[in-house]
């Protein structure tokens, strides 16, 4: 499954109340304020990353890197838009395959948002 087929099968299934959104590939703000929130000592700072999705009802950002292996990785990042973060902040959550990815991005609308 690809991202692209998550969010079509996300928005075939709740139509217009579904809160998240695929951004333009040429979309490089998202990254941008990423790498000023995490900072320069961040293992994620150099890394290659791009941001594909982005939540309407608050600050989440679906990202996507390559491990090691050249594995997908998946992060969906709670964005302060503060440069000044104690430690921890920005809050993530980290998925190994899409398939979590999308029961995480399901389960939370269906608790808070449905």
């Amino acid at each position: 499954m690809t991202v692209q087929k998550m969010f079509c099968e996300f928005n075939d299934k709740y139509g217009d109340d579904f809160n998240w959104y695929l951004l333009p590939l040429t979309n490089k703000t998202f990254v941008a304020e990423l790498k000023r929130e995490i900072g320069k000592d961040h293992f994620l700072y150099n890394k290659s990353i791009q941001a594909v999705a982005k939540c309407d009802s608050n600050d989440d950002v679906l990202y996507i890197t390559n491990d090691k292996t050249d594995s997908d990785i998946y992060y969906i990042f709670h964005l302060t838009y503060s440069v000044y973060n104690e430690n921890g902040f920005p809050k993530y959550k980290k998925f190994t395959n899409i398939g979590a990815v999308k029961d995480f991005i399901e389960q939370t609308f269906l608790d808070n948002y449905l």
